[in-house]
């Protein structure tokens, strides 16, 4: 029995070590990023851009469900609400010109966005994703119709930038009989660097931004070593009948 409180104690104190020194756990493959809370639109029998009463062609989307898309390198999980994010543009000046601190707390090495506008701006930036980083430091990613972005009734329509692809298209539904969402893969400059949050932000031009989905690759939700720690010793104390 005694030896059997050594080796037990043996373990906890190199999970101290392990834990204190900040090894990461293992990466999951995707991660959702809850963006319910932050939903001001919804999806089926509604107009996205309007919230009025009406068809639309996004309402064809798996709705409830985690689906599968098509990416830049292949496929990338999605998690499907009745909503979305929508930030301001000239053409549907009802919605806000940011929506903020939407919670991320955890390391990505990627981050997947799901999204199109309503309308285009060429040539200039038109949103943003602002990437809130636990140390204070920022990062950001603009997008640009007809680079890395485009009207969602232009589904099919050539971007340039080789990180962006049409993930979804459906021909059918409301206004426009078809349309589509893009997927942007974004590489983290700073992957060990937790990120705290993600801000969209309209750069107020005519665009009218939605953002259905966000995805994590790569990443690992953020645990504090002495929340870890806890769990580790309990569960040790609870083997050993200590």
């Amino acid at each position: 029995m005694k030896l059997v409180k050594v080796f037990i104690l043996a373990a906890f104190f190199c999970a101290v070590s392990l834990f204190s020194t900040g090894i990461a756990t293992a990466l999951d493959e995707w991660i959702h990023v809850d963006i319910e809370p932050y939903s001001n639109t919804k999806l089926v029998k509604h107009q996205w851009w309007t919230l009025a009463p009406g068809d639309s062609t996004l309402s064809r989307l798996p709705i409830g469900e985690v689906g599968e898309f098509e990416g830049p390198d292949g496929k990338v999980e999605f998690q499907i609400i009745d909503g979305a994010i929508v930030v301001f543009g000239t053409n549907a000046a009802r919605w806000p010109k940011a929506v903020e601190d939407i919670a991320i707390e955890g390391q990505a090495k990627f981050i997947y966005f799901f999204h199109a506008t309503g309308w285009e701006q060429n040539g200039v930036p038109s949103y943003k994703f602002v990437m809130n980083y636990r140390d204070g430091k920022k990062e950001e990613l603009e997008l640009v119709s007809g680079v890395n972005s485009d009207d969602w009734c232009h589904d099919g329509a050539n971007l340039e930038d080789d990180n962006s692809v049409w993930g979804w298209i459906k021909k059918e539904g409301g206004p426009c009989g078809h349309a589509g969402l893009i997927t942007t893969k974004w590489k983290n400059p700073r992957p060990d660097i937790w990120i705290s949050t993600i801000d969209i932000v309209s750069l107020e031009l005519g665009s009218v931004p939605i953002i259905p989905a966000i995805t994590l690759g790569e990443a690992t939700l953020a645990v504090e070593p002495a929340q870890k720690l806890a769990v580790t010793w309990g569960s040790l104390k609870d083997s050993s009948g200590l």
